[in-house]
């Protein structure tokens, strides 16, 4: 597909729900000749994904009584920390019209441009030197396809790990004792690093890419505000970001399409839903579809393999031999 424009839009905010809506109100405006990237930093806040029990995966007291802002995302992956001093990446286009592999290949080539090697590693990880700097998530709708991460640029580790309480099971065989271990930030390897001049060199490096595409400022006016301030009651919805459990119900561990997992089994032996940091976010949303405890039940009917999954873990139940 030939892309004829590039997009770039900076927000000028740092509330994790407005931007959250301005990436999503993005993926409703982009065209299948153009690509966008979007930049943004958060003050305080936990972000998780799509499929995550907030709970199990973040003190979410602590948080929120030190100022911080639970979130969750569209996309799927695990818990991340955002401050200011993290950058925040997302580059949004129609189905054809780009791929994560260039969206990889555009960050690194980025931080490389500033004198730092990274590469790709464990899922979807942006590593420097066995220490992670960043991750990567994914998400799909409606032929929109959007790529969005992390750069950790000054934020200190011990900061990622004061609120981010991931299962041990997580880091089992792993040779890694905390969170805070593994992970390193951009003000370590390079001196005097701010997040303006990484954000610039995304841009350049997004640029470079495509040499004979049109380069266009995506403001929040072209946006639409109707679209931004829709999403931004979505995204800030408390039942969007906790989730709901109900009273007296358990959680345990299962296996899902092969990955760990988390099964919420009510009071009376049933089970409700299912917690995953999969990647593939639409999976684990059509289980739960299957289900029962999914309003999109109609978007993932068709994810291969969801209901036979679904009806597997129900017979688990069933027999008291949950897995």
């Amino acid at each position: 597909m030939d892309v004829g424009r590039l997009l770039v839009s900076e927000s000028a905010g740092d509330n994790v729900f407005v931007n959250q809506a301005i990436e999503a109100a993005i993926a409703e405006t982009v065209k299948e000749d153009e690509i966008a990237l979007y930049l943004w930093r958060n003050s305080d806040c936990v972000v998780i994904g799509r499929n995550q029990d907030a709970y199990a995966e973040c003190d979410v007291n602590a948080l929120e009584s030190e100022g911080g802002l639970l979130a969750r995302r569209t996309s799927g992956g695990g818990a991340v920390w955002h401050d200011l001093g993290n950058l925040n990446f997302s580059f949004v286009y129609r189905e054809g019209a780009f791929s994560r592999e260039e969206g990889y290949s555009t960050v690194i080539s980025a931080l490389s441009s500033l004198g730092v090697g990274a590469e790709l590693g464990g899922r979807n990880d942006l590593m420097f030197e066995g220490g992670k700097l960043g991750g990567n998530a994914y998400y799909k709708r409606g032929g929109t396809e959007l790529h969005h991460g992390t750069i950790l640029v000054s934020t200190s580790p011990e900061r990622v790990a004061r609120f981010l309480t991931p299962p041990d099971e997580k880091f089992a065989g792993k040779g890694v004792r905390s969170v805070a271990s593994r992970v390193t930030s951009l003000r370590d390897i390079l001196e005097g690093v701010s997040a303006e001049r990484v954000a610039a060199a995304l841009k350049e490096a997004f640029f470079a890419a495509r040499p004979g595409a049109e380069v266009s400022a995506l403001s929040p006016v072209a946006i639409g505000a109707e679209k931004i301030m829709r999403w931004t009651g979505f995204f800030s919805r408390e039942e969007w970001r906790y989730g709901r459990k109900e009273k007296g119900s358990k959680r345990v561990p299962v296996t899902l399409f092969g990955e760990r997992a988390v099964a919420e089994i009510s009071s009376d032996g049933r089970l409700k839903r299912v917690y995953s940091d999969s990647l593939d976010a639409d999976a684990v949303s059509a289980v739960n579809a299957a289900l029962g405890e999914n309003d999109e039940a109609d978007i993932f009917e068709n994810i291969s393999g969801a209901r036979e999954e679904a009806e597997r873990l129900l017979a688990s139940v069933k027999e008291g031999g949950i897995v």
